[in-house]
């Protein structure tokens, strides 16, 4: 027999950007939970508004089912006296077990031999077991910022103000937040002030909408949307598609009811985006766009009602007033700085301090001039001059009315820079990298779309980091105030997607070359070293997210890239683009069958001459070769490189690796006929040499002792991070 389970929490108005998550944790505890009370169900789904969270499950068991357990206890040496009598310790044993001395027999474990029972356990009815679960499982919600109203230390997101918990037509006993639960509810609470008795669990939701609220987020939803499109059909306009804001009154309101209202036609003048933001942010309105195939919005926005339709005029009059006046204010803060000349923003920034220790954003703005033509050079050099004037400009709207006066617009900086840029009459490119140079905000966000926007980008972001680590202001575990790790996951993020390759030690060495000329007192050592460590662990974290394991990772970043003639090397993150491309193509050999057999060969080769304590010779002496083996390599070797030169050039890595696995038999010869460390130093030495240089051409893109083979053990630790030098 199976029964139907409700259980609701009444609260007080919780934000809307909690309730989701909340649901989430509810129906995750919810499953995790009945599993562990072995109460098997058919379905389990969760409601969710402003004033409640609940619970419902169908299909319920009625009770746990029996179970044996076999129990372990003490030794049988200790169990009986030398009279064959039950010991202290057996007794105590069987007396927490609840079974008799006789009921114990004897089992052989690999530690001996040890007293052994089964134990009967007889399911509880669900009924005797939900109370208590249903009481933790809500006293355990956690949201990002929580309340206390008791004298104990109970918290949540607002004071809890009933309770509901049926199972079937039965109330279960559940006491949480110092209120006992019951079967009343309350309904909508302007349209149905009364209490709502539930009679039955299964008619939760049918109940609570005789008192207008629809308890289904998603049903919440669908009447938002449909009222929404309802609205636009014929009006020549469709709403902006904004389903974060739908989310948010979906959360926001238990009857939703969207109604239209209108603001004065000359604010559309302003841009759309300054619109948007009056609406979407105080208001949680929809702005209209046109649909005539003319750009811009409609006067006119959509709001939703938490409520019917009864006095729907009164309502729009009084949004519209709010409206009035917000816009109104963005109004003038607009009028006023188009009064402003670009000269005259540009030399406002330099009585604004960037970072405390390192000037003005009016002298930021010049090290993003000097970052961004220098990367300009590298990556796009035909987009240097607007990226030079975009950097001069870009910074100049945070002294602004609109970002510094109009709080709601503080979101669009940027945005907004560009507005007055392109109203100056500067070039769209220009205006574009102005506009596009914050991006990514954060994880989710779109990159730039224009290669000025990008390289501004990048190079605002590589100033932000420099600067943090010249003044100190090092992200340290899990804080991060002046986001720092953002700025450099952004960089990184914008070299790998569309694949960039930078060089993050000249970038990094460029960034703050001028920081350090100001102070020549730094320790420019220290920094450059931290900075390493800091991308090397930015490059790690987004290769992880990109689903690279952590081996070929590691092989990838540990490489040896050469650097122009190959007489020196580089650390194999430096360039984060290339370094993924080669992580790739690692994987891609991984089923290759020489390779796991070619990586155990590499990794004696690694181990041998770490092992060796004496300097190598400058260059192997091939006259010195005495065996056939040793030629052979040394053939192989010779072979390879000329084979692999001019592909590495062209980073065709996919090409490389198997002429390089192909160096494996002679390789396995030279081990199997060659005595490596030879008595005779000198001919020791060079065949340590030899295979010192087998090792530097796969260095060059990969360190294979860094892969894990099946069934190997994951190395102990983590590789210390190479710092850049300064």
């Amino acid at each position: 027999m199976s029964r139907e389970l409700v259980f609701e929490i009444g609260a007080e108005e919780i934000p809307p950007t909690y309730v989701a998550p909340a649901l989430e944790q509810l129906e995750r505890g919810a499953r995790t939970g009945l599993a562990e009370l072995r109460l098997e169900f058919e379905s389990l789904r969760t409601y969710g508004a402003a004033r409640r969270l609940a619970l419902a499950v169908t299909g319920l068991a009625e009770r746990q089912p029996d179970r044996d357990e076999e129990v372990t206890g003490p030794n049988w040496k200790a169990a009986f006296d030398a009279a064959g009598q039950p010991t202290r310790a057996l007794l105590g044993f069987c007396q927490g077990r609840g079974v008799e001395p006789s009921a114990v027999r004897k089992v052989t474990t690999p530690k001996g031999e040890y007293v052994g029972v089964s134990v009967h356990h007889a399911g509880r009815a669900a009924a005797e077991v939900l109370p208590a679960f249903l009481a933790t499982l809500a006293t355990k919600l956690q949201f990002p910022k929580s309340m206390r109203w008791l004298e104990d230390d109970t918290r949540f997101a607002r004071p809890v103000r009933w309770l509901v918990a049926l199972l079937d037509q039965d109330v279960l006993p559940v006491r949480a937040f110092g209120i006992e639960a019951g079967r009343e509810s309350f309904g909508h609470r302007f349209l149905a002030r009364s209490r709502v008795s539930i009679g039955h669990a299964r008619d939760y939701a049918a109940d609570l909408e005789r008192a207008f609220v629809l308890a289904d987020p998603v049903r919440r939803r669908e009447r938002i949307e449909g009222q929404l499109a309802g609205l636009t059909a014929g009006a020549g306009g469709e709403v902006v598609r904004d389903p974060e804001l739908v989310d948010i009154n979906t959360f926001l309101a238990e009857w939703p009811t969207v109604f239209e209202g209108a603001f004065d036609a000359r604010f559309v003048e302003l841009p759309n985006e300054v619109i948007v933001s009056a609406l979407r942010e105080h208001q949680r309105f929809f702005a209209v766009a046109r649909r005539d195939g003319a750009a811009g919005l409609l006067p006119r926005f959509l709001a939703i009602r938490d409520g019917d339709d009864r006095g729907l005029d009164v309502v729009r009059r009084g949004n519209e007033a709010v409206l009035a006046a917000r816009l109104e204010d963005a109004e003038f803060y607009w009028r006023t700085d188009l009064k402003r000349t670009l000269d005259q923003q540009v030399e406002s920034l330099a009585g604004v301090v960037w970072m405390e220790g390192l000037g003005s954003l009016r002298d930021k703005a010049e090290r993003l001039q000097s970052l961004g033509v220098w990367l300009a050079a590298r990556l796009a050099p035909g987009d240097a001059a607007p990226i030079e004037r975009a950097a001069l400009l870009c910074k100049t709207d945070l002294t602004s009315e609109m970002i510094g006066s109009g709080k709601e617009y503080a979101a669009l900086q940027g945005v907004i820079g560009s507005y007055y840029a392109r109203q100056a009459g500067e070039p769209e490119p220009v205006c574009r990298a102005i506009a596009e140079h914050y991006r990514p905000a954060g994880a989710g966000d779109a990159l730039p779309s224009t290669p000025a926007g990008t390289l501004l980008s990048i190079a605002d972001k590589l100033d932000h980091v420099a600067g943090a680590f010249v003044a100190g202001k090092v992200p340290r575990g899990s804080e991060d105030p002046y986001g720092v790790r953002r700025a450099g996951n952004g960089v990184i993020r914008m070299l790998l997607e569309p694949r960039l390759h930078l060089d993050m030690q000249a970038a990094s060495m460029e960034s703050t070359r001028s920081l350090f000329a100001a102070d020549h007192d730094l320790p420019h050592a220290e920094i450059m070293k931290k900075l390493g460590e800091f991308w090397r662990g930015r490059i790690e974290t987004a290769l992880d997210e990109r689903g690279v394991s952590y081996d070929l990772r590691d092989a990838a970043l540990e490489a040896r890239p050469a650097v122009g003639d190959g007489a020196r090397t580089r650390p194999g993150w430096i360039d984060p683009a290339d370094a993924w491309e080669r992580a790739e193509v690692l994987a891609a050999f991984r089923a290759d069958a020489r390779f796991e057999p070619f990586a155990i060969l590499f990794k004696r080769v690694g181990n041998i001459l770490k092992a060796v304590t004496e300097p190598l010779p400058p260059a192997l002496d091939r006259d010195a070769l005495r065996e056939p083996a040793e030629h052979e390599l040394t053939a192989s070797l010779d072979r390879a490189r000329v084979a692999t030169d001019p592909l590495w050039e062209r980073r065709a890595y996919a090409e490389i690796l198997p002429v390089l696995l192909g160096m494996g038999p002679a390789i396995h010869a030279f081990f199997d006929q060659v005595l490596v460390n030879a008595e005779d130093a000198a001919v020791r030495a060079n065949r340590l040499k030899l295979l010192s240089e087998v090792r530097a051409l796969f260095l060059r893109g990969w360190d294979v002792s860094r892969v894990v083979g099946a069934g190997e053990k994951v190395p102990a630790g983590t590789m210390e991070p190479s710092g850049i030098e300064a």
